[in-house]
């Protein structure tokens, strides 16, 4: 297979001119815009004055963001690359730096009078909602040199800790003696992860045991950056922002209502019993007495063949043209222009993302593609975020990152037209009990395993408060499992140490419920394309196309949604078991 493999020189290159330059013109318009410290404390400005300070800002976040992005990216490329890993140091030592000198615009802006921000506000309309949320901050900002102390020591604490967890797991290798005739040989993360979806009992075992073996063996190390992280969390977040919980503030920076994610929780955990008839019932299709966690990615039926990626590709661009010929467009640009990595490589990033830097830039897409019915979704998935940005590219930088609620919507909706395709082409009752099979076992991915990680992080983060130890945290995460899976599912006790494997409870806590969020809201939005066909695509568009200009709440009102309710949930595991029964009816 030829794979793709992204341009960062179109970026920049370690130790160019133009980088140099950009850092440097990021210095001089960060102290050209402390001379509005003074202007402000003599007193409101013009609003022509405030669209010149708002137009300041921007230029120095677009900056700021393309010199983090190229960080960010350089490391994903290679974890083990010493010059990644310096500059992103340096990078983040920077932009703490220049979180420290935009502050007192920050506070100045929490802190004015209703009566002066309002015909501010007015000013910059286009603005507006990015400006509200600011000064929503307000119950939760330190005082300025408060503020200032929390950025410098993140960067040589809590950043710098995550930053030592991705190292040290992305240099994992993992032996495959459980492979015939694999003896001596080592894999990265990502290759090892196809076994688990192996058409052979004993494979997906041995993919799943020799992960959680490695993992297991710094298990308590990773755990014990969980715990810094999570007090870290709480000293900052509790103690001094006044949050009255540690998931409260991932619901503010959501713009989200606790009440809509506790009923998407409470709807996860009473629809756990669905996931189980599912498991049950595949269970018996694959012979087994009782379905066994290493078997819960089991196909029906084994990959016939490795799908080289031009073909891959072919199949994820034909099914978004089948809804929108913009769809297919905005997909075939990230492509076009080399922003796709698809190649395994010592060193690179575990998982995939979609890096969508500026407004006016193509995004970045990461993968590690193998040629696997799995990765064409991966693919579909990814570039939907692609998609998705492209669509809000119109807007500020300010308003032009979707919510985390929001961010999961295109690229679901993109798994769901891929899948869609397949079903449509699949060639007997067999081929299309195994792709719904494949929408199950995602739909347990995204929605019941994500909440259920939710549900962890908030007793974990309490245990932690409490002097747990990581071997407490282990067991709990292991009973967490035991509950989400009932008497349906065999857990081996390696499983114990999968919630030190996750990122994303590391890197972002509580991020996990947007996926189960996203995943629920694209059942309800299928449901709508079912009824209206095409004409329903202008609408979606016009969704994605808002980025991140107003809550999740309000745009999902305007899209003709009703309230983020326990009915509204409940919406999508009926959908969930429509395919369940679909399912049964292809067997």
């Amino acid at each position: 297979m030829s794979l793709p493999h992204w341009a960062l020189e179109q970026l920049y290159t370690f130790d160019s001119q133009p980088l140099a330059a950009d850092l440097a013109a990021l210095d001089e318009k960060t102290a050209a815009f402390a001379r509005w410290r003074a202007s402000l404390e003599a007193g409101s400005p013009s609003p022509e004055k405030f669209r010149e300070l708002v137009t300041e800002l921007e230029d120095i976040s677009r900056l700021g963001h393309r010199l983090s992005g190229f960080a960010s990216l350089a490391f994903a490329q290679n974890t083990q690359d010493q010059k990644a890993q310096a500059f992103m140091a340096q990078v983040d030592e920077k932009m703490a730096d220049l979180g420290n000198e935009l502050l007192f615009f920050e506070i100045w802006w929490k802190e004015l009078d209703e009566a002066l921000a309002g015909p501010l506000m007015a000013a910059r309309p286009d603005y507006a909602y990015w400006l509200q949320r600011t000064r929503s901050f307000r119950p939760h900002t330190l005082a300025e040199a408060e503020e200032r102390v929390v950025n410098l020591k993140n960067v040589t604490g809590h950043d710098a800790l995550i930053a030592l967890y991705d190292s040290m797991t992305n240099r994992y290798r993992y032996r495959t003696d459980f492979l015939p005739g694999g003896e001596g040989r080592e894999v990265t993360r990502d290759e090892l992860m196809v076994y688990v979806r192996s058409g052979d009992p004993e494979i997906r075992a041995g993919a799943y045991q020799e992960l959680y073996r490695v993992f297991g063996q710094d298990g308590p190390v990773l755990g014990q950056i969980y715990q810094t992280a999570v007090r870290d969390w709480r000293i900052e977040n509790i103690r001094l922002r006044g949050y009255e919980s540690p998931a409260a503030v991932r619901h503010k920076a959501n713009d989200l209502s606790a009440t809509a994610v506790e009923s998407l929780l409470a709807a996860a955990r009473a629809n756990a019993p669905l996931f189980g008839e599912f498991f049950r019932l595949k269970a018996r299709v694959l012979g087994l007495g009782r379905l066994r966690r290493y078997d819960l990615y089991a196909p029906l039926v084994a990959d016939a063949e490795i799908m080289d990626f031009a073909a891959g590709r072919e199949e994820v661009l034909a099914a978004f043209q089948s809804f929108s010929p913009r769809f297919k467009e905005l997909a075939d640009q990230v492509m076009a222009h080399n922003r796709f990595s698809a190649r395994p490589e010592a060193g690179k990033q575990g998982g995939a993302f979609c890096y969508s830097m500026l407004p006016a830039d193509t995004p970045w897409v990461l993968m590690t593609y193998n040629g696997r019915r799995q990765d064409l979704f991966t693919m579909a998935h990814e570039l939907g975020h692609a998609i998705h940005s492209q669509l809000a590219a119109d807007h500020h930088i300010f308003h032009f990152h979707a919510t985390l609620p929001l961010a999961e919507t295109a690229s679901t909706f993109g798994e769901m037209l891929l899948a869609d395709r397949l079903l449509k082409r699949a060639g007997s009752a067999r081929e299309r009990a195994d792709l719904l099979f494949h929408l199950l076992d995602d739909a347990y991915a995204t929605i019941g395993r994500q909440a259920f990680f939710a549900l962890f992080e908030i007793c974990a983060h309490e245990m932690i408060e409490s002097g747990a130890t990581v071997d407490e945290l282990a067991e709990t995460y292991l009973e967490t499992l035991s509950t989400q899976f009932g008497d349906s599912v065999d857990l081996a006790d390696e499983f114990r140490w999968e919630w030190v494997s996750i990122p994303h409870i590391f890197h972002t806590p509580f991020y996990v419920y947007a996926y189960s969020f996203g995943q629920l809201l694209v059942y309800s939005l299928w449901r709508q394309y079912q009824l209206e066909g095409q004409s329903f695509a202008p609408r979606l568009i016009n969704l994605l196309s808002k980025g991140g200009s107003a809550s999740p709440e309000t745009i999902l009102a305007e899209s003709g949604l009703g309230p983020l309710d326990r009915d509204f949930w409940q919406g999508g595991f009926d959908l969930i078991g429509e395919m369940l029964g679909d399912l049964k009816a292809a067997l």
